[in-house]
């Protein structure tokens, strides 16, 4: 009988034994399922984390494809601009609101905004760095790089250029010369880059706009009241195809010289007689004036026989925020201003001075005085 009851006494101490074994095995399972259940957790969050900084920081990051089909990434708006278009300057003016980041530009651009109406709204182009590159866009790569630019522009058949630069590490965005399609592309790239898409797109709809004021008027013209004109680039050269295309024909003109290939050709006067242009404009980018035509002054040319001269209608072309021969912001001024000149009487209505005032507040939210008005519109006849 004491045999009997020591054997249940071990099978009991055994059975309990066996049975805190076992809690503490469920015990430490079910810490070890909760302690993996807090590590794939943590790792979640965590891979959660990353995804959204990641997600940020793509968010922050501007993407552009430029004129060549290059695609460019910056990782925010670039805050260094150098530019060797000579136009740019003010076009990115107008679609940005001003140039604080533009650090470098053409000479040839500041001596065109020496005499503009952009040197009063905004002086401090004045001090933008014009030694890294020269008049026909070559650049110096040792003097970009020391301006440190976030981005340059540059001409995109200035392949060898561009590629020094780039081999230099340095972002180049290329833009062509062209039409108006080509001025809306560059609008709207730098729209993207500086985050002013909005603005681009306001600017591109003003532009049309205004044009149509003009080309509804001049759909009612009948041929034979379409003027006949020439545009000089220099003395005896001419400009035939282009961007003067555009405002030639949306203003009610037609140019002789367009039937010629190439953009700018030197002529002889026997060829200028024989069209006999009726208003000769001569561009900004040649120190000929109308006086030289009016007062006979360029010598073995008589002028004095051609229509032009003998009706005074011989124009320099205006500078405004920059020269309005190439494409630009204010090419419907330059639309506007040659068919009051060409057709007063269906454009009677119609006051530069008023036209350019309001431009100047609409697009670049400034209030011009009379006396850059006499600037730009008073002296494009100097006989």
């Amino acid at each position: 009988m004491k045999k009997v009851k020591e054997f249940m006494r071990v099978c009991l101490v055994a059975g309990c034994m066996l049975a805190l074994t076992a809690c503490g095995s469920t015990s430490t399972e079910q810490t070890t399922t909760s302690n993996d259940s807090e590590v794939v957790q943590s790792t979640v969050v965590e891979e959660e984390k990353v995804a959204k900084a990641d997600s940020a920081e793509e968010t922050d990051k501007i993407v552009i494809v430029d004129q060549l089909g290059k695609t460019i990434e910056f990782d925010g708006v670039p805050q260094r601009v150098a530019t060797t278009i000579m136009p740019f300057p003010y076009i990115y003016y107008a679609v940005v609101g001003n140039n604080d980041n533009l650090i470098g530009c053409n000479p040839s651009s500041i001596v065109a905004y020496e005499n503009s109406a952009l040197k009063y709204m905004y002086p401090e182009l004045a001090n933008a760095n014009t030694s890294f590159v020269d008049t026909s866009f070559v650049v110096n790569v040792e003097e970009v790089l020391k301006l440190e630019p976030d981005v340059v522009f540059q001409w995109n058949y200035m392949d060898e250029e561009i590629a020094k630069m780039e081999a230099a590490g340095i972002k180049v965005v290329a833009l062509e010369y062209g039409d108006v399609e080509d001025l809306e592309t560059w609008i709207r790239m730098i729209g993207t880059m500086f985050d002013k898409e909005e603005r681009a797109e306001e600017l591109i709809t003003y532009f049309h706009e205004s044009v149509a004021e003009v080309t509804d008027k001049i759909a009612t013209l009948p041929e034979e009241e379409i003027s006949n004109i020439l545009i000089m680039s220099d003395n005896l050269k001419v400009t035939g195809t282009g961007f003067s295309k555009y405002w030639i024909e949306n203003s009610g003109a037609v140019n002789p010289a367009g039937d010629l290939s190439g953009e700018a050709l030197y002529v002889n006067m026997e060829q200028i007689y024989e069209w006999n242009p009726s208003i000769v404009y001569i561009g900004n980018f040649t120190d000929l004036q109308p006086s030289d035509l009016m007062n006979n002054e360029l010598e073995g040319q008589d002028w004095s026989v051609v229509d032009a001269v003998q009706n005074g209608q011989v124009y320099k072309i205006p500078i405004g925020g920059y020269r309005w021969d190439p494409p630009g912001v204010e090419t419907p001024l330059m639309v506007k201003w040659l068919a009051k000149i060409q057709h007063p009487e269906l454009f009677e209505d119609m006051d530069m001075r008023e036209e350019v005032t309001e431009f100047y507040k609409d697009v670049y939210n400034f209030d011009i005085t009379e006396e850059i008005l006499d600037e730009i519109l008073g002296d494009v006849q100097d006989f």
